[in-house]
């Protein structure tokens, strides 16, 4: 046999030992390989998910002192609202003529609810009340009070009539 020969012979026989040692060895190697990668970003998941609770849970506790910084009790904002009103009349001495149902609308992903209700009772009283209900409670922004004299026939008297709508903001 000839130099030539030899060499063909050999490179050949050099390329099927190293198919048959890929089939047979490395294959298996890089699959395992490319499984430990994907268990270790799943642990790597698992230990944000965790962390991630951990920041939820801390969060939560930012949000529930935030509520009772604002002096928000519950959940619902309209049992709040009346809570505080009641109190504030017992109080201060005006009284709750209507408290109507909240009307709820969204825009632009965001639920604005309108919670609209009337006092009645001096001019004084109810602008303490107002004061109150904007600057030391977040219930909302007071989007709108309109003030009407009315006259009770029955006695004889004029009272004070205010109208008042008060907007809380919830995004979505």
């Amino acid at each position: 046999m000839n130099p030539r020969t030899k060499n063909i012979i050999l490179l050949l026989g050099f390329c099927t030992s190293m198919a048959i040692a890929y089939k047979l060895a490395f294959s298996k190697t890089f699959a395992i390989k490319e499984r430990i990668n994907n268990m270790e970003m799943k642990t790597k998941s698992f230990n944000s998910t965790a962390l991630i609770a951990v920041n939820l849970e801390q969060r939560a506790q930012f949000v529930d002192s935030i509520l009772s910084f604002n002096n928000m009790k519950g959940n619902s904002v309209q049992n709040n609202l009346l809570e505080f009103l009641n109190s504030k009349s017992e109080s201060v001495g005006f009284t709750i003529s209507d408290f109507k149902e909240p009307h709820t609308f969204s825009r632009d992903g965001a639920t604005t609810t309108s919670y609209r209700f009337t006092l009645e009772g001096s001019y004084e009283k109810i602008e303490q009340v107002l004061y109150r209900l904007e600057q030391e409670y977040n219930f909302g922004k007071i989007a709108h009070v309109h003030f009407e004299r009315k006259k009770d026939f029955r006695k004889g008297k004029d009272y004070l009539e205010c109208f008042v709508i008060v907007e809380s903001l919830v995004s979505e």
